[in-house]
């Protein structure tokens, strides 16, 4: 209906008045009043007519129990009857198949010609260009011959992107390529690579567009050396991927890929392996190691590489000797000309082992993959051309420019900040003491200078932190300052003076970085160690009239704590009373400001406990070292709100652990603490840290070990609780963009606005730091003018001169099939993000450029994956929108909110465009796990508990819940079972899709592709994590 609509705006007016009775008929609802298109265009295109539809009650009502209205029509345009040009067959399912037989016919026949190799030749002639080599002679050749080859390069990396030589196979015989720069002298390293550095695949005189099918492992790497591949016009030539046939029919998922290393290489302690066995043997009950290397899916898949795919298909070793490639990584010229026949041997072998796995893959992949258009998507998913001009040159020297200035500026202004710590905290007093991120740097300094001299005697002042940033020796370099310091470093950090949602940050040398969390009572109470005693502790407070007996003893506002270094233990000072300043303004907004009263107020199961945990809060705040004022409104807010928490009301239950070990529990999770039910089980609240069988999120503080707080670390996207190395880090820049992350304010603007110009930086410079190398890897190659289309060429401008203006191609080397849903994998241009003004380097895509002539065409099948998964579903009930996700797929409307992106939106609080990925990724497997990840990087200020609320509530929306059906009876007569989903918006559609998956021989609906043998339920069976 879509295109329909397009053509009755652009008909509307300018349409023959005859033409428009003809297009436009009365339109047509289905049961659940979703317009239909037009009746004869229906018959057209699927040989069937159905005049009429009758309203179905029965699911309009199903649909209202999700808060769809299926009763009420949308405005319906009338249906619109298009003239289509004659179908190949009597449906538009034959007619595709038509089209994609003749598509691909030519090519089938260029890959029935490499039935059988003839044995390669046992000596190679060294002469440049092609050489043939054919029953026993070797002539020179402008090119093979033939429609159908095998073939390899190899690159001489460290001089250059293009090729040294190449060796082709077809049915008549072998084919040597060497590059004419072998006879040259040699040249420096370079980037540059021309036409004439490439490997020509058509004779002078040949038609280009005649068909050529080049077989290769990775081969989009071979075709980035051929010549003709550059060229504006299009050719016949198209490549056939034994990697990609590979992963289509025994990839591994990248969780299987993990698994199979492990397990091929014996890394039996690999924690991944470790997990897996575990879960496994405990599924099976048995504890045989041996058991996971007899799975049947780590049998019959392998990894990616060629000797790893030949060792899998031929079942036997490779003929191949890995150990002369590093010729071709670390050699010169000069190694390949002394090592020739080696190494064109060694290429041939690689041909040839290629030709042995296509030999065994192609009828697994054709029976596994019958449709023709599979396989002709192959091909062109294997000829990306990306146009590229001078622009792409200047794009990245701007880009290394503005990186180089950026990290000049960053490194600057990273000294100015170490120069200014020394300033402030170098003098005998020792105030970095009471500075809560210097106090624990090594400010020793040496006991006499190296010479009486005055230089020795600055040196000598100088602390040992600050001495180590500068180069050796120091006496030749001290006056350039800590030149050596960098964002990388740990002290960087410390510098920039970083908080994490207000508190400062803390270096712990096992558990690196996170923050510290007050509350942790020293025991025994009164321990001069930790204590000082106050006689006029309980007369001042109860001037504050606070109806709360006071302790008598106080903790100490310096905290004396060791720290374990390899040259021995230090003592340190822990400014505790200056971190409290902090943190005092934290914990009240986390526990006593209105959303954290309502959440305590509406606690999910209330229990005497909650009453307990903030009484021993409040105890624990009565000996902090604050200041009084600031106690007595604290201890106010505890007892408004502990006001509201009746203790006789509920059964006490004895604790895991001592109920004040709850309290850093509660202050890093604020509200969310009182809306999780297992708050205080620890083996379900999903806590992580000191102890196996506790899992906590808090745990306490190592080296050095500090007795007043706990230690939450900072949140690692590669799992919870797992230590984060560098919080400047790509991970956080995240953070610094919303804030969460942050330098502390100062009494000093120019300290401020330095720490905040570097977090900027950083995050300006995140995407070209992540990208950059692969953005230089890129191989590119101008065309000279005689070569450019005549529209290219009448648009050259002279005047241009000296830099001139050029015009050529990248070859992306994608890898067709990639993953093991058939998609296309490539490190760059299929991974890079749409352009943001403020990330340096983002706008690569707008460097592919057509030239003169010609114009870039977008193609995007909205929602592909969503209306195929909603058809799936909708199937099951019998008609289109029959599912609440076929009918919000189909129906649903952004601007009225019911589309399935707003839905979910709207439900848990998030943006549209993040919720639009939470869509995807669930049709693609995600579970509660992914989606608290996803969460968590949508939203850097929510909370891990939070993100695991959110996540169930979506995934009980939408996919529903579990409930076992019986399915059939079995030999025995037995009833057996099955899970399915029930309740959700989603049920039905995956449903359909784990009936799919689940059958003894999954293929998808149209065009019968089978999921990889490693996936299949023979091979995974019940294992963990595939099924």
């Amino acid at each position: 209906m879509r295109l329909c609509r397009i053509l009755y705006s652009l008909l509307g007016q300018h349409a023959p008045a005859k033409l428009l009775p003809q297009l436009f008929q009365e339109a047509v609802f289905n049961e659940v009043n979703i317009q239909m298109i037009d009746r004869k265009l229906q018959e057209v295109l699927f040989s069937k007519r159905i005049p009429s539809y009758t309203v179905s009650k029965e699911a309009c009502d199903k649909l209202s129990e999700h808060g769809i209205n299926a009763y009420e029509r949308s405005g319906g345009d009338a249906a619109m009857y298009i003239n289509l040009p004659p179908l190949l067959g009597p449906d538009v399912k034959h007619h595709f198949e038509g089209i994609a037989s003749e598509l691909s016919k030519p090519y089938f026949n260029c890959i029935r010609s490499l039935s059988k190799l003839p044995k390669p030749p046992t000596h190679w002639k060294f002469i440049p260009g092609w050489t043939s080599y054919a029953n026993g002679t070797a002539i020179s050749v402008d090119c093979p011959s033939e429609e159908g080859l095998v073939f390899d390069t190899e690159v001489l990396v460290k001089e250059s992107n293009a090729p040294i030589i190449a060796v082709a196979a077809s049915v008549n015989g072998w084919y040597l390529w060497v590059s004419p720069r072998l006879f040259e002298p040699p040249v420096e390293p370079t980037n540059m690579v021309t036409l004439a550095d490439l490997i020509p695949l058509y004779s002078p005189g040949t038609s280009l567009s005649s068909p050529k099918c080049i077989v290769g492992h990775f081969v989009s790497y071979d075709r980035a050396r051929i010549t003709e591949e550059y060229l504006t016009d299009p050719t016949g030539l198209r490549f056939l991927d034994t990697m990609s046939l590979h992963i289509c029919v025994s990839g591994l998922t990248s969780t299987q890929r993990h698994i199979k290393m492990a397990s091929d290489k014996h890394l039996y302690n690999n924690k991944l392996f470790k997990d897996f066995v575990a879960e496994l043997n405990a599924k099976r009950g048995s504890t045989n190691q041996s058991d996971v290397e007899s799975l049947e899916w780590i049998k019959e898949a392998s990894l990616n590489s060629l000797v790893e795919v030949y060792k899998l298909y031929c079942k036997k070793d490779p003929p191949q000797d890995k150990s002369l490639r590093v010729i071709f990584e670390k050699g010169s010229r000069k190694d390949v000309i002394k090592n020739f026949q080696k190494l064109v041997t060694y290429c041939a072998l690689d041909v040839h082992m290629t030709f042995d796995i296509f030999q065994c893959l192609w009828k697994l992949f054709t029976e596994r993959f019958p449709h023709p258009l599979t396989f002709y998507g192959l091909l062109e998913m294997g000829s990306m051309y990306l146009p590229v001009n001078r622009s792409w040159v200047d794009f990245q020297e701007r880009a290394n420019q503005a990186y180089a200035d950026l990290n000049t500026k960053q490194k600057t202004m990273l000294q100015k900040l170490a120069e200014d710590a020394l300033k402030r905290h170098n003098g005998n007093d020792k105030s970095y003491e009471r500075d809560p991120w210097l106090w624990d740097l090594d400010w020793s300094k040496p006991k006499k200078p190296a010479s009486k001299s005055e230089d020795a005697q600055y040196i000598a002042s100088l602390p040992k932190w600050y001495r180590e940033l500068i180069p050796k020796p120091i006496k030749d370099h001290y006056k350039e300052g800590p030149t050596l310091v960098t964002a990388q470093m740990k002290i960087a950090p410390k510098l920039l003076r970083l908080c994490w949602n207000g508190l400062p940050l803390h270096f712990d040398q096992t558990l690196k970085w996170g923050t510290l969390i007050p509350g942790r009572v020293p025991k025994p109470v009164g321990d001069p160690q930790f204590y000082k005693q106050n006689s006029n502790l309980k007369e001042n407070r109860s001037s504050h009239a606070l109806s709360i007996q006071s302790p008598q003893s106080q903790i100490l506002p310096s905290i004396t704590v060791v720290k374990t270094a390899a040259a021995g233990p230090r003592l340190l000072q822990f400014p505790y009373r200056e971190y409290l300043q902090y943190w005092e303004k934290e914990i009240e907004k986390r526990l006593f400001d209105l959303n954290s009263r309502v959440a305590f107020k509406n606690r999910v199961d209330p229990t005497p406990r909650d009453k307990f945990l903030l009484d021993e809060l409040r105890r624990s705040v009565e000996v902090m070292p604050l200041d009084f004022d600031v106690m007595h409104r604290l201890i106010a807010s505890f007892k408004q709100v502990s006001e509201e928490c009746k203790v006789e009301q509920f059964a006490t239950e004895k604790l895991t652990l001592p109920i004040y070990e709850y309290l850093g529990e509660l202050q890093v999770k604020g509200a969310l603490f009182w809306q999780n039910k297992h708050r205080y089980d620890t083996r379900r609240c999903g806590m992580v840290g000191r102890q196996k069988i506790h899992r906590r999120t808090t745990t306490d503080t190592i080296n050095p070990e500090i007795a007043t707080c706990w230690f939450c670390p900072l949140p690692n996207e590669g799992g919870q609780g797992l230590p984060v190395g560098s919080p400047l880090s790509k991970p956080f820049q995240v953070h610094i963009a919303s804030g969460r992350l942050h330098s502390a304010q100062t009494s000093g603007e120019g300290e401020n606005q330095a720490a905040d110009q570097i977090l900027r930086d950083r995050i300006r410079a995140s995407f070209w730091q992540s990208y950059s190398k692969r953005v230089m890897s890129q191989m590119y190659v101008f065309l000279p003018t005689r070569l450019l289309p005549p529209t290219v060429q009448s648009s050259l401008n002279e005047e241009a001169a000296p830099r001139g203006q050029l015009y050529g191609a990248i070859l992306p080397q994608v890898i067709a099939a990639g993953t093991i849903s058939r998609r296309a994998v490539e490190p760059l241009w299929l991974t890079a993000s749409n352009a943001e003004p403020e990330r340096l380097g983002s706008e690569i895509k707008a460097m592919v450029q057509a030239p003169p002539g010609y114009c870039i065409v977008g193609a995007d099948v909205d929602s592909q994956e969503m209306w195929i998964a909603s058809l799936i579903g909708d199937s099951k009930v019998g008609f289109q929108g029959g599912t609440p996700y076929g009918w919000m797929t189909l129906e649903g409307s952004k601007a009225k909110g019911t589309d399935l992106h707003t839905k979910t939106a709207n439900l848990i609080g998030i943006k549209r465009n993040e919720a639009k990925v939470l869509n995807y990724a669930r049709l693609y497997g995600s579970g509660v796990e992914f989606t608290k990840h996803l969460l968590s990087k949508f939203q850097s200020n929510i909370r891990p508990e939070e993100a695991s609320l959110k996540a169930e509530k979506l995934m009980r929306a939408t996919k529903g819940y579990r409930v076992s059906v019986p399915s059939q009876n079995n030999s025995e007569g037995k009833v057996e079972y099955k899970s399915i989903w029930r309740g959700g918006t989603e049920s039905h559609v995956f449903n359909a899709l784990e009936a799919i998956a689940r059958s003894p021989e999954p293929r998808t609906p149209v065009l019968g592709a089978q999921i990889t043998r490693a996936l299949t339920p023979k091979a995974v069976q019940d294992d963990v994590g595939f099924t």
